[in-house]
């Protein structure tokens, strides 16, 4: 198969994968291998076998007519299975619905991922799971395809690790699971039939390897559901994995305490409702870095609390934690401070370095706090993430040095404040955001109530607390759109006005309010920006600071782009390195202002709906 790249295309892919080795060099995920199935068999046939799958001609079939026709591999002996590929027949016309189920006796199945969708392709597809070890047999339950309720497959590939050091405990109820952890070593797989769990649960001095892990997960998704007075609560472990359960407890669901290298993925938290404020995942104490939170359900929530807490022990943070592709929806108004639904550190620990990442994640009618994510730590980055309608904004509340870009925000333009970014603190960098229809400030440059100086040095303890005046932000290449409030703004808040940043390169098209709101007199400059539509400015600027024109945006997939004839194209102004590529994750070369490069390559990146993200995603 040949593949034609420009180059644009060849420069982003290599970034792109020179970022991800930078930000997570410790995740340590061994390649995988294609594993050879010893017998296919199936629930029926049209005359299209089974075997048709594994021959390596994509114009050969397996065919069965009917929800819940199977096809099934034998790996002919234990395996760790890491994520299986499928072509469909006619593929490029209908989409495939389908369970990816797995056995160790060929009896007894758990269901790793239900109801997946194929995407409109003829070609092999990638369906990855947390890995399951051992497994001996992996099974294909089809439920039709977008036309009718035959499910037809070409190839099928499984993929994984020939070994297995893999051992599986069946449990049933919480005695026989808290044994289970207890004689739990490296590569036991614990599985959680259909049933309630009453916790606590503490799982101890645990530690698998990155090659061999310790797994519970349930045995169908959610279906194993953790119930009673609290949830897991590791301490000095490392490669525990806890997947596909429901979690309903008091409490906190999972608490991570000097634990490294842990995973929480595909669960479904909707935890009872608590008197006190309550985190429902906590990483803290010394050394819980390296921990990875993915494919999660969070809500609704009816209390006040933190859906992910990200603290630390002795002034450090948790570090290299990576959030990613979990849905946060419906958190409830709060009277008190205190439920932001991801925290990233506190202000005692606002000094530390954390290198978190929180990206590719939804968050829908989270209104139980000002700040949906609060940022109280330094050099972490939010990135790729939706916001839909959410009374807050996503804060750097402490600390210095963080990156927020690519993130999409939405309102209905009638929910009261409904914001994008509100930013204290040094050196933070904001650039290729998309805003639409909110109802509070877009990005506010906030003024602050204390001065650390220009070092961030000028300042003891009793001062963490306070909004630090900022210092040197860079707000460049945004577009806000229909928004009511500010689109960008200066110094909206406390005495302090923003020292030396900047507002380059952005776009602001509004029928009401003042586009660029300049609240506090300061040296912020102003460099290429574009508005339209209302009162453009507060202040003297001049058509090189912003120009008043229409951006002539037109409407792609939802929406405001760049048209072929916007003002916008080839208009950006000043040297920005790190602005590399746009919204839609497609390379920047004579840029553009605005979030939007004008391009015809293709998209990398788009908002994200609630099919992208949860437990049942791909």
């Amino acid at each position: 198969m040949m593949f034609n790249f420009n180059h644009k295309q060849i420069v982003g892919l290599m970034l792109c994968i020179c970022l991800t080795l930078m930000l997570f060099p410790s995740l340590g995920f061994a390649a995988d291998a294609k594993l050879n199935a010893s017998a296919v068999s199936a629930s029926s046939d049209d005359g299209n076998v089974p075997g048709n799958t594994v021959d390596g001609d994509l114009n050969t079939r397996w065919s069965a007519n009917g929800d819940g026709q199977w096809i099934k591999y034998d790996l002919g002996s234990s395996k760790k299975v890491s994520y299986i590929k499928i072509a469909f027949y006619n593929g490029s016309t209908r989409t495939s619905t389908f369970d990816i189920q797995t056995s160790t006796d060929n009896t007894n199945f758990s269901t790793v991922q239900s109801n997946v969708t194929s995407t409109l392709s003829d070609a092999l597809q990638t369906f990855n799971f947390t890995d399951v070890d051992p497994a001996r047999y992996v099974r294909i339950v089809g439920h039709g395809n977008s036309s009718n309720t035959w499910n037809s497959y070409t190839e099928v590939e499984i993929y994984g690790d020939v070994s297995s050091s893999g051992t599986a405990v069946n449990v049933s109820t919480a005695a026989q699971l808290t044994t289970a952890i207890n004689n739990a070593t490296a590569g036991t797989t614990i599985v959680l039939a259909n049933g309630t769990y009453n916790g606590p649960f503490s799982i101890s001095n645990k530690n698998g390897t990155a090659s061999s892990q310790i797994l519970i997960r349930s045995a169908n998704q959610s279906q194993a559901i953790i119930s009673g007075s609290g949830g897991f609560t590791l301490s000095n472990s490392s490669y525990v994995t806890i997947q596909g359960l429901k979690f309903t407890n008091q409490g906190t669901a999972v608490a991570l305490s000097s634990s490294d290298h842990n995973r929480i993925t595909r669960n479904q938290l909707a935890l009872a409702t608590n008197t006190a404020a309550t985190k429902w995942i906590v990483l803290n104490g010394t050394g819980s870095n390296n921990n990875w939170i993915d494919h999660n359900e969070f809500g609704p929530r009816h209390d006040l609390g933190q859906m992910i807490s990200i603290d630390g022990s002795g002034g450090q943070v948790a570090q290299y934690t990576l959030i990613e592709y979990n849905y946060f929806h419906d958190a409830d108004v709060q009277t008190s401070n205190g439920g932001e639904t991801i925290r990233v550190g506190l202000s005692g620990l606002s000094m530390s370095d954390g290198f978190n990442t929180i990206q590719n994640n939804l968050f829908v009618n989270c209104d139980s706090d000002a700040e949906v994510v609060s940022v109280k730590s330094k050099n972490n980055t939010v990135r790729y993430n939706t916001f839909r309608n959410n009374s807050a904004q996503v804060t750097a509340r402490h600390g210095h040095s963080d990156s927020f870009y690519g993130n999409f925000f939405f309102g209905d333009g009638a929910k009261a404040s409904v914001g994008g970014f509100r930013i204290y603190g040094n050196d933070h960098k904001i650039y290729n955001n998309y805003f639409e229809n909110l109802t509070s400030a877009a990005i506010n440059i906030d003024g602050g109530d204390f001065d650390a100086g220009s070092a961030g040095t000028n300042y003891t303890s009793a001062n963490l607390t306070a909004h630090w005046r900022v210092y040197r932000a860079q707000v460049t290449n945004n577009t806000v759109v229909n928004s009511t409030g500010s689109s960008l703004a200066v110094g909206l808040s406390f005495t302090y006005a923003p020292v030396d940043s900047v507002i380059a390169n952005n776009i602001a098209k509004s029928s009401t309010g003042t586009l660029y709101n300049e609240a506090k007199t300061s040296n912020t400059v102003f460099e290429g920006n574009i508005g339209y539509g209302t009162t453009l400015n507060n202040a003297s600027r001049t058509s090189a600071e912003i120009r008043n024109i229409n951006p002539l945006f037109t409407t792609s997939n939802g929406l405001q782009k760049l048209s072929s004839t916007s003002p916008a194209l080839d208009a950006a102004v000043g040297s920005y390195a790190y602005v590399t590529e746009d919204m839609d994750g497609q390379v920047r070369a004579t840029k553009d202002v605005g979030a939007d490069e004008y391009s015809t390559a293709p998209i990398v990146r788009q908002p994200l709906t609630s099919a992208n993200v949860g437990p049942n995603a791909p």
